[in-house]
């Protein structure tokens, strides 16, 4: 039994998982909460983003399934995450976010995706709101490989944690 896996990298291109269902126009992909959540994730690592969380919030509230919450080191990354992940959505799954609030200001940038919400903050701005926090009762979503990419992106291992100890 093949286990299918959301937003795989092959040969530098983040390939997105569909099933065949499409919507009644034929055109879109049709693809679940916990997948986009992840491609997301993978997307904002793309433009370098760090401390990335994927929490089920789905059953403690209505409005979202998943939130993505991620940080920038600075308003012009923050900015820049958000873009390429709302450019990634209309050209991957052609889905346009419901809507987007912060830019202008960029320390906390939020991407409404209906069933994913992607909250971007400026790492000090993160510290101050502190969502993992607020939202502790949710399960964390934790994608193998997602973990292993943003280590490789930050240049820590596990190794090198574990020689710590």
């Amino acid at each position: 039994m093949s286990r299918k896996k959301a937003c795989t990298q092959v040969a530098g291109r983040i390939e997105v998982p569909t099933t065949k269902a499409q919507d009644k126009r034929g055109s879109s992909p049709v693809i679940d909460a916990k997948q986009k959540a992840l491609c997301c994730a993978r997307w904002a690592l793309e433009k370098k983003a760090y401390g990335i969380l994927l929490l089920n919030v789905g059953p403690l509230t209505p409005i979202t399934e998943y939130f993505v919450i991620c940080s920038g080191r600075s308003v012009r990354q923050t900015r820049a995450i958000v873009e390429h992940i709302r450019t990634r959505l209309k050209k991957e799954l052609q889905h346009v976010p419901l809507g987007l609030e912060g830019e202008s200001e960029g320390c906390w940038i939020l991407l409404d995706c209906d069933d994913v919400i992607v909250h971007v903050f400026y790492e000090p701005t993160r510290e101050v709101y502190r969502l993992e926090n607020l939202w502790s009762d949710a399960p964390v979503l934790e994608d193998p490989d997602l973990l292993q990419e943003e280590a490789a992106a930050s240049g820590w291992s596990q190794e090198e944690e574990d020689w710590e100890d």
